[in-house]
């Protein structure tokens, strides 16, 4: 019997004032993986992620979740956006902020009750925020910020998680236990698709990765893919393994 595919894109294309973001993509995620889409700036890895979830309106292609339309499964869904685009200001707590990620089910007419407040709460505690409830998001550090929104993301207990840069300006404190958070998630037939810059924590953290620019380089299985054909294609000729610290596996010939 075939798998179901958490996430299945055919002949996406994206564009700007006519010229193309993403052009002619197609893209299909395994259930229970720990995706990466990595790419050079410009390659339109943020813009594949919102235009799936309907942010930016595509010129062209089909999505599916899970065999279905994003309006019918959303609430499996969720999406931690760039920090930077983020109004870190907005006057609300770590305890509301969390709290938000249960409104999908709720709907616009009911209230978050004790069941609400203790499932954020217990989502709290597992990012390691305890403490810190009553605290406004705009004093937390940046490590903080992102585990808050991570928080937020569990507590809507989705089976589709979307980052965006998860580990972009925090401590590798924070870092390592939100990789543990996700890899829980995936032991839990989960499924983690994360905008990523650090080739060299690729191996560690990912088994699945995607590249990107503009169009589609390659996808599969890390071991399969992450080699240094595809980082050439992907962020040109000239691109220096050495200076980023790697030893990757070499394309096959």
């Amino acid at each position: 019997m075939k798998k179901t595919l958490a996430l299945q894109i055919h002949d996406l294309t994206v564009a700007y004032k006519f010229k193309p973001v993403l052009w002619d993509i197609d893209l299909s995620v395994p259930t229970g993986v720990m995706m990466a889409i990595v790419g050079p700036n410009g390659a339109g890895k943020s813009t594949l992620i919102k235009s799936v979830l309907n942010i930016v309106k595509p010129v062209a292609g089909t999505v599916t979740f899970f065999g279905k339309p994003y309006r019918s499964i959303r609430s499996k869904i969720t999406y931690v956006p760039q920090k930077s685009s983020v109004d870190w200001d907005f006057p609300t707590t770590v305890l509301d902020l969390v709290m938000m990620g249960t409104y999908g089910k709720l709907g616009w007419i009911k209230r978050p009750g004790k069941k609400e407040r203790k499932l954020a709460l217990q989502a709290i505690e597992k990012v390691g925020l305890t403490g810190f409830e009553r605290q406004q998001i705009s004093q937390l550090s940046g490590g903080q910020q992102q585990r808050v929104f991570l928080a937020r993301a569990l507590v809507q207990q989705a089976d589709l998680y979307f980052m965006d840069e998860p580990f972009q300006g925090i401590d590798a404190t924070t870092e390592k236990a939100i990789i543990k958070i996700l890899k829980e998630l995936i032991e839990d037939n989960k499924t983690v698709i994360a905008v990523h810059h650090d080739l060299q924590t690729i191996v560690e953290y990912f088994d699945y990765i995607a590249f990107l620019n503009v169009r589609k380089i390659a996808e599969g299985k890390v071991e399969d893919v992450f080699t240094n054909e595809n980082l050439e294609k992907t962020y040109g000729a000239s691109f220096n393994l050495a200076r980023h610290g790697q030893n990757i596996m070499q394309s096959p010939v």
